[in-house]
């Protein structure tokens, strides 16, 4: 501290002060008034904020003068249990909840082993985690592809989902226009456009964390299996005929694998697990028997004809190819054998399916000249 030309430490004030009886002014404001406005700031956007972030922005920004302690007191009273997650540092996240059987559910595309020509496709409900459809193919982008899985799905069960939650992008329009037109007389709050919901892949939780499911076993060993058969230079990602041959000899076996695990799936129990609201139980039990939990089936009954339904699948849909292979790749594989195509070289285990592929991909490459 400079004073004409002295200068004086700090520790030589604070015992002047103590002796002289130097106090500052007691002008705090009143704690009412303190808590009021840390409820206004909650609400603006400020609720994570610790008792010290706390008490300089009140002192800082708003005019107002208050003590540490006072603050802490206030934000204890007001919200306890984030004070102490804060102490513990832990990170309070939010909880996915859903009401009831078809209140949401979440469709999506796995693109995982699309760099070999495999595209799997699925649906999940958000209340029972029960899988609705999953299916591997060709494709999961072509939106007509999506709505033939949809409308098989509002055909077999002859009820309408409350609300269809999918990612952004054109594959999920011609689903979308669907799901919205299906639903556009029931005349609840979420009918008509707020019955499909789109955003980002990271708020379509349910249907993600099933990838993550599917990831450590089914996906990790196909993905190694035709990355060896690509080292080891008998199959080119780049060439159309091998891709065509990867479908046509493995996608049975993989399909097969999918209802499998679909099936063991829908029957097997979900555990419960803390700080997340779900029930837990058989995800068939769950979806089927929702009156058992305290809930219903939140979907609408259909409105419309089944032959209506047929009407737009033919107008609006498409299947996948047999095979799951071009028509011009099938050509190929009758003219290679003289035999039905969609009969020929069907795979009964992994053994058969590579000794078929490697037939079929010298027979390819004795044609293309790669050999």
């Amino acid at each position: 501290m400079l004073c004409h030309g002295t200068f004086v430490s700090v520790s030589t004030i604070k015992p002047m002060k103590r002796r002289l009886g130097l106090r500052r002014r007691q002008n705090h404001n009143p704690t009412f008034l303190v808590q009021e406005k840390i409820l206004e700031l909650r609400v603006e956007g400020y609720a994570n904020l610790d008792n010290r972030s706390m008490w300089r922005l009140l002192n800082s920004q708003y005019n107002l003068t208050v003590t540490q302690e006072t603050v802490r007191f206030c934000l204890r009273a007001i919200d306890s249990v984030c004070v102490e997650s804060r102490r513990r540092h832990r990170l309070r996240r939010r909880s996915y909840f859903n009401s009831g059987p078809n209140y949401l559910i979440h469709i999506d595309g796995y693109d995982k082993l699309k760099s070999y020509g495999i595209a799997i496709h699925g649906d999940i409900d958000g209340y029972s985690r029960r899988i609705l459809w999953l299916k591997a193919g060709p494709s999961n982008n072509n939106p007509t592809y999506i709505a033939k899985f949809y409308l098989n799905f509002v055909k077999e069960s002859r009820r309408i989902p409350r609300v269809l939650r999918a990612d952004a992008g054109t594959k999920n329009v011609i689903v979308r226009d669907l799901q919205i037109a299906l639903r556009f007389d029931h005349g609840d709050a979420m009918s008509e456009l707020r019955s499909f919901s789109t955003g980002r892949s990271t708020g379509n939780q349910r249907i993600e964390r099933l990838w993550r499911n599917r990831s450590e076993s089914f996906t990790s060993f196909w993905r190694n299996k035709f990355a060896y058969l690509r080292d080891a230079d008998i199959f080119c990602t780049a060439e159309p005929l091998h891709i065509g041959c990867i479908r046509y000899c493995f996608l049975p076996l993989i399909r097969s694998q999918l209802q499998e695990f679909m099936e063991t799936w829908n029957e097997h129990r979900v555990r419960r697990q803390r700080q997340i609201q779900a029930h837990t139980g058989v995800p068939n039990v769950l979806y089927f028997q929702p009156q058992m939990f305290g809930t219903f089936d939140y979907s609408f009954p259909l409105q419309c004809s089944v032959e209506t339904l047929d009407e737009l699948a033919v107008e609006y849909s498409e299947e996948w190819p047999i095979r799951r292979c071009s028509e011009e790749f099938l050509e190929l594989i009758r003219y290679f054998t003289g035999e039905e195509s969609t009969l020929f070289l069907i795979p009964q285990d992994m053994n058969e399916a590579l000794q078929n592929f490697c037939v079929l991909i010298y027979m390819c490459d004795s044609i293309t000249g790669r050999i």
